[in-house]
């Protein structure tokens, strides 16, 4: 049994992300969260007044979390290439197997989770990603010539296209290798140089 109020609440929203990953959003009801946590389900329903408001808590703390890191991202030092590399690297922290799989099951049944996920993506390729550059392009480590609002609406359009269709079940590309690969893709090109 859990103590503290903040315990109960972290401990509901913890065991549910565990069983909506593990059986799906539709599957999971009140009363296997509350027995899973030795609780009545009227303690749930005071923390919580629906399943879709322990979704959104689970996507809220996961959101925070990644918010947090990108604009740490935007406030260290080193090298644009460096930091640009940094950046692919922070989203496959955040989008494990069990979140892309919660997150899938839950596209369409509850489009306001969908909405705030595009919306950090959103961010992170608009806001993040062109500040970096600029600055790059300030000391003369990315080309002058470049288009940053046309890279950016190019590797938006790519990357919410992947991340949003079934490409990671369909091709042997995991949610960790795929930023860091079209970040790759979208910063080297695809020629080899001689």
């Amino acid at each position: 049994m859990v103590a503290d109020e903040t315990d109960i609440k972290q401990a509901i929203a913890d065991v549910a992300h565990e069983k909506f990953s593990q059986f799906g959003f539709k599957r999971v009801t009140m009363d296997e969260i509350a027995a899973e946590l030795g609780i009545s389900k009227k303690t749930v329903y005071k923390h919580f007044n629906s399943k879709e408001a322990i979704l959104e808590e689970i996507v809220e703390q996961r959101l925070k979390r990644g918010l947090a890191a990108l604009k740490a991202l935007l406030s260290e030092t080193g090298s644009v290439d460096e930091r640009m590399k940094r950046l692919g690297e922070i989203f496959p922290r955040f989008v494990d197997p069990d979140w892309q799989r919660l997150i899938s099951d839950v596209a369409h049944t509850v489009p306001s989770v969908s909405h705030k996920i595009q919306g950090v993506l959103t961010y992170f390729i608009t806001k993040v990603a062109p500040a970096i550059l600029k600055e790059g392009q300030k000391e003369g480590s990315v080309r002058k010539d470049l288009n940053i609002d046309l890279f950016t609406a190019a590797y938006l359009g790519a990357a919410k296209e992947l991340f949003n269709s079934d490409f990671l079940q369909k091709h042997p590309v995991t949610e960790e290798v795929l930023p860091k690969q079209l970040l790759k893709i979208f910063l080297e090109g695809v020629l080899v140089r001689k």
